[in-house]
């Protein structure tokens, strides 16, 4: 799993703190990415996912092979 970040002009609440913010956290694999809305800082730092968002790339894989 590939973990980057992205900024964007699209500004989405801050997980953390509700901020508006145009910093994203990435999760990607296997070409399905997860973005995560964090402020710089200490909020994109505690922002950690890695394993849910595994299991949730997974799910939407198996989901998507099905239909």
């Amino acid at each position: 799993m590939k973990i980057w970040h992205s900024s964007s002009s699209e500004s989405k609440p801050c997980v953390v703190c509700g901020k508006k913010t145009g910093t994203y956290k990435v999760y990607e694999q296997t070409n399905i990415a997860l973005k995560i809305p964090a402020c710089n800082g200490d909020h994109y730092n505690s922002v950690d996912v890695k394993e849910m968002a595994a299991a949730s790339i997974s799910l939407i894989k198996k989901v998507a092979m099905r239909g």
